[in-house]
């Protein structure tokens, strides 16, 4: 609530009883706090539809379930879902039940060069007598692709545009990158500047509603906020956990991103939380080029120092300053509002990031809380540290 989320989407796979006991403990919670909670069913996972409903029904009418539209109907939505087209009309029709599901889930890698984004028309028309808006999951990061690729808002305006067009809502994913290293499977979706112009992009667009995919999904290691690591194959806390590779210092970025967001201003409107200008930097430990464990699609990845700055409206003459292993990378003029670059050619030793006053003192910088090293080993999660 501190960061500005409005709610959680409870992400239900197979509804066990430890996720009945699960879901009890997060609306006890919520209760009387104001934060508000919603199911996402997890149709990859369970692909019956019938197997989720009992939860929703159970808590449907919870005064911290979170409510949308017009007629302030509790909300669901979906992770895939779109092969259960008949399923999903029978519990609209069944249900007061606000749907935003998140159809695009057969181009797993695509990015939002699918025929999901390509041809929205084609792909989602039939749905339009059932949904109350759709949910884009896949757009959040580029696509796959032989080498580095920046995110694009393109298919997000297709979608977009096809959606207000049937009086649907449109909501945008947003995400900082992509890696899991779990059962013989490895994966990378570019991380590096991904996060603020993803922030961009959706302040620019505007669309209904955003949601941050994730707070807590080490797994993928996009996550914010606490990782719980008893909840986690042991194999996960091997490259995403809390003590070595916190992400906590990404929230104050989060924090003025939904704050203009909320007041529709675009990025270069956007405030730190308060009159103290805002940073954070985040890079690998190692160089892309190790070979022990490469993720698929790392050659998409950059070897980067990576950073987000906000500065107050009222700033001026201030500079960032980039430096790998004791080596300076660049030094770039800093505006009011949203500042960011992934800044190639990072090597191995301490990186740090500054911000300068215009006769070069150090206003606030970081350094790097793990050196870089030439190590062989892979792991494509980030140490993420904040401007002081």
């Amino acid at each position: 609530m501190s960061i500005g989320f409005d709610a959680f989407a409870l992400n239900v796979g197979a509804p066990a009883d430890w996720v009945a006991d699960t879901v009890s403990q997060l609306f006890e919670q919520a209760e009387g706090t104001g934060f508000m909670l919603f199911f996402s069913f997890d149709m990859l996972q369970e692909p019956d539809l019938s197997q989720h409903l009992p939860l929703f029904q159970q808590y449907q009418d919870h005064p911290n379930y979170f409510q949308a539209g017009p007629n302030n109907l509790p909300m669901v939505s979906s992770y895939g879902g779109y092969q259960q087209m008949n399923d999903w009309a029978t519990f609209k029709g069944d249900s007061d039940v606000y749907l935003m599901l998140n159809l695009d889930d057969t181009y797993a890698g695509q990015g939002d060069t699918s025929p999901y984004y390509a041809d929205p028309s084609g792909q989602l028309s039939e749905f339009n007598n059932i949904v109350d808006g759709y949910f884009s999951w896949e757009s959040a990061w580029p696509a796959s692709t032989n080498g580095p690729a920046n995110v694009t808002s393109g298919g997000d305006v297709n979608v977009i545009t096809f959606a207000h067009g049937a009086q649907k809502d449109y909501m945008m994913g947003i995400s900082p990158l992509q890696y899991k290293d779990l059962n013989g499977k490895t994966w990378y979706r570019v991380g590096e500047a991904n996060l603020p112009e993803r922030m961009e992009q959706i302040l620019a667009i505007k669309p209904d509603f955003t949601e941050f995919i994730t707070w807590n999904d080490a797994g993928e290691s996009h996550y914010i906020g606490n990782v719980w690591e008893e909840g986690y194959d042991p194999a996960i806390i091997t490259y995403a956990n809390n003590d070595q590779w916190p992400h906590y210092a990404w929230q104050p970025l989060v924090t003025s991103f939904i704050d203009a967001y909320k007041a529709e201003v675009t990025a270069e409107l956007m405030e730190p939380p308060s009159d103290a200008p805002i940073g954070v930097m985040w890079y690998r430990g190692m160089l892309s080029s190790c070979a022990d464990n490469q993720p698929q699609n790392a050659d998409a990845a950059l070897d980067a120092v990576n950073y987000a700055i906000v500065l107050p409206a009222s700033s001026t003459g201030m500079m960032v300053q980039i430096t790998s292993g004791g080596n300076i990378l660049t030094t770039i003029d800093l505006q009011p509002g949203l500042n960011y670059a992934a800044v190639t050619g990072m090597g191995v030793g301490t990186q740090r990031v500054e911000i300068l006053n215009a006769d070069g003192t150090v206003v606030m910088g970081a350094r790097g809380s793990v050196d870089v090293t030439d190590s062989s080993t892979c792991n494509f999660n980030y140490y993420v540290v904040g401007l002081q």
